[in-house]
């Protein structure tokens, strides 16, 4: 009986010490072998994304100022607008007055007044003085070849500058061969002009048999003379008080966007140049974006987005590129109404840069792996796939395998491979450096 209990309890010490070798010698196992993590290949294609800052462009726009003469000006009193703005039909843009209006005002006004009384004075010297039929039509014909020789003379004279620029000599008849549009214009000018000039002779030339008396001639001269100066002050006049109307409101002439502002308050405007621009009738402005230093090619009808993980992605297109003034390339996007939306205003577009995002997808589908996941660099490439086998007495064993690939290109922390591995276990981030053939173990979750 005695020696029964002994083998029973003999054979419970065996059991445990097996039990604890086992034990032991798992957790040696666990505590030395190296621990990775485990993942698949995904089929699909590999996706890169440039992100590009923008600020708004305006490619078609028109010019917005006022005709001057050559000797006036005018003062802005406000601008109303800024870059980006958007404006309506009728809006007034800017504020402005003829500049020294007041002054000019006051001398045409003296030169009216002026000229009605010294015509007052001559009908009151010149009471006995009677013009007949004939001493007026000498004095018509006189004043109006006159006039007919200083336009033709004038006429005359741009005409020969223009043949001069040009490098042509005036014909008879016709127009010069390779003649420009502005000089066959001059031309047609300058020879109707010569014909009303040869008119005017003609009827001159009839006149003259009529000899005027002087002091008729006298008479008629100077009141022909202060006639002439208190019209051109009353032209002046009128000139003066239209201008400084419609430059008190200078306005847009159709919807659209403002591009540029040329003029502040308190500037004297000339009219050489443009007060500003705006877009063109029933155009957008466009997002500009600078790509001289990008390595990826952007070309037109590309997709550009605005928040493209978002819920309120805006989705347009690339319209144009090309090189600035300065020789820097751009791309540029189409601005739609949604994408002002979402911005606020073109205006606030100008205030900030707007990133817009280029996807460039690949044109065929590959294995798709955390870049961690693949190893080595330049053409030697490879990843560690994973092999299970069973032990003996009993459990799992894992073992990686060295496995060259080929890379087709990385973006983002994913690795497009062009072999397809989608069924194999790849083996990466392990806690330890690990060889062709070792023996691994999985990261427990």
């Amino acid at each position: 009986m005695n020696l029964k209990k002994f083998a029973i309890r003999g054979i419970v010490i065996l059991a445990i010490c097996v039990a604890l070798c086992m034990f032991f010698s798992g957790t040696v196992r666990t505590i030395t072998t190296p621990k990775v993590r485990l993942t698949v290949a995904k089929r699909g294609k590999l996706e890169e994304r440039v992100e590009l800052a923008c600020k708004p462009a305006f490619p078609e726009v028109e010019e917005i100022g006022f005709d001057l003469d050559d000797d006036a000006s005018l003062t802005i009193v406000k601008v109303n607008t800024r870059e980006g703005y958007t404006v309506q039909e009728g809006d007034v843009l800017v504020e402005a007055k003829v500049a020294n209006y007041d002054q000019l005002r006051k001398t045409a006004q003296e030169s009216y007044d002026s000229a009605s009384e010294a015509l007052m004075n001559l009908e009151n010297k010149s009471r006995g003085i009677r013009v007949n039929r004939r001493d007026q039509a000498y004095a018509d014909a006189y004043f109006a070849l006159r006039d007919a020789r200083r336009a033709a003379v004038s006429l005359e004279l741009s005409m020969e500058a223009q043949l001069s620029r040009e490098g042509l000599e005036r014909t008879e008849t016709g127009y010069p061969e390779g003649a420009s549009d502005a000089l066959i214009d001059m031309i047609d000018a300058w020879r109707e002009a010569d014909a009303e000039r040869a008119a005017a002779q003609t009827a001159m030339d009839a006149a003259s048999r009529y000899t005027v008396p002087d002091d008729v001639w006298s008479y008629i001269t100077e009141q022909r003379e202060q006639n002439e100066k208190k019209e051109e002050a009353e032209d002046e006049l009128r000139r003066l008080v239209a201008l400084d109307d419609q430059a008190k409101a200078i306005v847009a002439p159709h919807a659209g966007y403002v591009a540029t502002v040329e003029v502040k308050e308190g500037d004297v405007y000339d009219g050489s140049h443009p007060m500003l621009t705006i877009t063109k009738e029933d155009t957008l402005p466009t997002l500009r974006a600078d790509t001289s230093e990008l390595e990826r090619t952007v070309s037109e009808n590309m997709t550009a987005t605005l928040n493209p993980d978002s819920y309120d992605a805006v989705e347009t297109k690339v319209i144009a590129t090309g090189t600035d003034d300065e020789g820097k390339k751009y791309a540029d996007i189409e601005m739609t109404e949604q994408l002002i939306k979402a911005r606020g205003s073109v205006y606030s577009m100008t205030q900030e840069d707007t990133t817009m995002t280029l996807i460039y997808r690949a044109r065929e589908a590959t294995s798709l792996l955390p870049t961690s996941a693949v190893r080595g660099s330049g053409d030697d490439r490879y990843v560690y796939v994973t092999e299970q086998n069973t032990a003996a007495f009993g459990g799992d064993t894992l073992k990686v395998h060295k496995m060259d690939v080929t890379v087709a290109g990385e973006y983002g922390g994913t690795t497009s491979i062009k072999e397809d591995i989608s069924y194999y276990t790849i083996a990466y981030g392990e806690d330890r450096a690990i060889s062709d053939g070792d023996t691994v173990m999985e990261y427990l979750k």
